[in-house]
């Protein structure tokens, strides 16, 4: 049984040796946390990603990759978190693996960002019992009760405004050591035993119309988040133990919920992508055919992503905007008539200097708007009332200033920080 035993460490060992020292995705254009620790989070989504890898499929034993991503941005702040737990199976022997991820950008300029990532966690690895005709041999229960090793990876990712994407990261900054006499026995600290360094141009658009139908009716609606077309990724994989590896890979949006691809990975062959968005859900799927390796003893290689979004996209502006308003007043005085309030618009304006205010409300009549600014100020967002002649309504404003930049800041401020999403900016030449 001994003998046996060996055997099968042998064999495994070769295996990963020659194949999958690294783990092999076709779907890191979509979800690049899969190779990077850095990107965690880099959609700016709270979302939940499951990739599931199939190869070689029709082989028995073949390898079997299940991969669970959770990322989580800040809104404004500068950090994300993530969570990643992957399942490799290959014959008889399982890997499961669970590490936690945090990540930093840091601006260099205004455009340009510094991303940081490092990842934490814990490997085991068992076999199949059941498949072994003396499951109570010393040398596998000796295997079985010390396989929990330490696990650990870390990234970085610059990334500038034209859609330059420069990464770096090193997947295994322990080396892995299958065969341990206990529990957490293997830190061999070996970071450049194996790295990746991937590349890609995604440029962004400033602004992008497509037609949607809204309401039943098709308008034409501006989205957020557009980026070019075509986008192209390069990676080359280092390690000590394997054949250098050079990939690359095109996607092709037809539409900007639908998308085509292709990819070739050198000494190996290419793949077909496919992927398509639904509302909140992505999903993707690659295939490869048979390489050289296995061809005719297999259908090839099939692997499917889903990505569910959840809730609204995080803010990951380089500062977080601050609300200013009016000084607060000790009480609120409550009038009885518009005597007081400032007025403008007037039609015969000298246009020598503009004053803008930013207006959360708007109201025909100024009791209205007066108990309106008391209920403002009981909130600690403190308004004032100002009259249009133009318009003949009383609008209540947070903010006056006699610079337009000011006032758009302060309108974002207040549809961000506030529950008030309707916020106008009227000018009034002095």
């Amino acid at each position: 049984m001994g003998k046996y035993f060996f055997v099968l460490i042998f064999i495994f060992l070769v295996v990963q040796v020659k194949s999958q020292q690294l783990p092999v995705y076709n779907h890191y254009y979509n979800n690049p946390y899969l190779l990077n620790p850095a990107e965690v989070g880099s959609d700016g989504y709270l979302s939940v990603v499951l990739n599931h890898r199939m190869q070689w499929t029709g082989i028995e034993g073949a390898p079997r990759v299940t991969t669970f991503n959770l990322q989580a941005p800040f809104s404004y702040k500068k950090g994300s978190l993530g969570v990643g737990i992957r399942n490799f199976q290959r014959g008889l022997i399982t890997t499961n693996e669970i590490m936690g991820t945090y990540a930093y950008k840091a601006y260099l300029t205004k455009v340009a960002t510094l991303h940081f990532g490092i990842s934490l966690g814990l490997y085991s690895t068992s076999i199949d019992l059941n498949q072994i005709d003396d499951p109570d041999d010393p040398i596998l229960t000796n295997f079985a009760n010390n396989n929990i090793q330490p696990l650990g990876n870390a990234g970085f990712k610059l990334r500038t405004k034209a859609g330059f994407n420069l990464g770096f990261a090193l997947p295994k900054l322990f080396k892995v050591n299958y065969l341990n006499e206990s529990d957490f026995s293997s830190y061999d600290f070996s970071p450049l035993d194996e790295f990746v360094f991937m590349t890609y141009f995604k440029r962004p658009l400033d602004k992008k119309i497509i037609t949607r139908k809204v309401k039943g009716m098709k308008r034409r609606v501006e989205i957020e988040d557009a980026y070019a077309p075509l986008q192209l990724y390069f990676i080359y994989k280092h390690s000590a133990l394997v054949d250098k590896r050079v990939e690359v890979l095109g996607t092709l949006h037809l539409h900007e919920d639908f998308w085509v691809g292709g990819a070739y990975r050198l000494n190996y062959g290419v793949s077909g992508l496919v992927g398509f968005d639904i509302g909140s859900l992505s999903f993707a799927y690659a295939y490869e055919p048979a390489s050289d390796y296995v061809d005719g003893f297999t259908q090839g290689t099939h692997e499917v992503q889903l990505t569910i979004r959840i809730g609204e996209k995080k803010k990951l502006e380089r500062s977080r905007p601050i609300l200013r308003t009016l000084e607060k007043t000790e009480t609120h005085r409550a009038r009885f008539s518009a005597d007081e309030i400032s007025e403008g618009g007037t039609d015969q304006g000298d246009g020598k200097m503009k004053k803008y205010y930013v207006v959360i409300k708007s109201f025909k009549d100024f009791n209205s708007a007066d108990e309106f600014v008391r209920r403002m100020a009981e909130k600690e967002l403190y308004t004032n009332i100002f009259y249009n002649n133009i318009d003949k309504k009383y609008h209540v404003y947070s903010f006056q200033t006699y610079k337009l930049k000011e006032a758009n800041e302060q309108r974002r401020a207040v549809q961000e920080l506030t529950k008030y999403k309707s916020v106008t900016i009227i000018t009034v030449e002095q």
